[in-house]
């Protein structure tokens, strides 16, 4: 192989870039608030809008120029779908994922993913720069018995995360990784804490353990 070949493979390489996928990682969404010493004792379902499960796949990430001839993609559904239950465990007493109607007499929570905006951007430094990962989440969750409407909210957050860009810009995957798991993990804590307080869910609790 001549010198020149070999420069034209090191510039192709920079040029063309490579792709640096963002591994999302489960959250722990445990810490939820509740101004009451018990959770809620009744069953429930819980099912995600597979339609919007799209939305938290994002082909590239990158925001500026820096480091913008590599891709940066992100796939968070598995992560969300695996963060959800840990949520649940924290509010309710019993919960299952359900694909289709629920047994009669069980409240259903339908979780929607609303917006998904993950950003990555790099500041140079003298000799390597660093990562910024920005990630916006959006969700909303509506529940209903029986075919009524008992329960409706929606929580956004922005999380944040800094790192070592790495050689050829390699890091910036785990940093964005670690803002969209952060994302969720506050997202669903919103979401449960709304859930643990709400007075009509402890009221169907209630009239159940009458009813039994």
């Amino acid at each position: 192989m001549t010198k020149n070949h070999f420069s034209a493979i090191i510039m192709a390489f920079f040029i063309t870039g490579c792709s640096h996928t963002a591994v999302v990682s489960s959250a722990r969404p445990t810490n939820v608030y509740s101004s009451h010493d018990q959770k809620i004792a009744t069953k429930v379902s819980y099912t995600v809008d597979e339609t919007s499960l799209s939305k938290l796949k994002k082909d590239d990430a990158v925001s500026g120029f820096q480091c913008s001839a590599h891709r940066y993609p992100v796939d968070a559904s598995s992560a969300f779908l695996g963060s959800i239950p840990s949520m649940l465990e924290t509010v309710f007493d019993e919960y299952e994922e359900t694909r289709g109607s629920p047994e009669k007499s069980t409240p259903q929570f339908v979780f929607r993913i609303e917006r998904f905006e993950p950003r990555v951007k790099f500041n140079q430094k003298f000799f390597s720069a660093d990562a910024d990962a920005t990630v916006e989440l959006a969700v909303s969750v509506v529940g209903t018995l029986d075919g009524k409407r008992i329960f409706g909210t929606s929580a956004d957050t922005q999380r944040n995360s800094t790192g070592d860009a790495g050689s050829f810009c390699s890091g910036a995957g785990e940093v964005l990784a670690d803002a969209t798991s952060d994302a969720i993990k506050d997202v669903l804590e919103k979401i449960g804490e709304r859930l643990a307080n709400n007075n009509q869910l402890r009221n169907i609790q209630n009239n159940q353990l009458t009813s039994n």
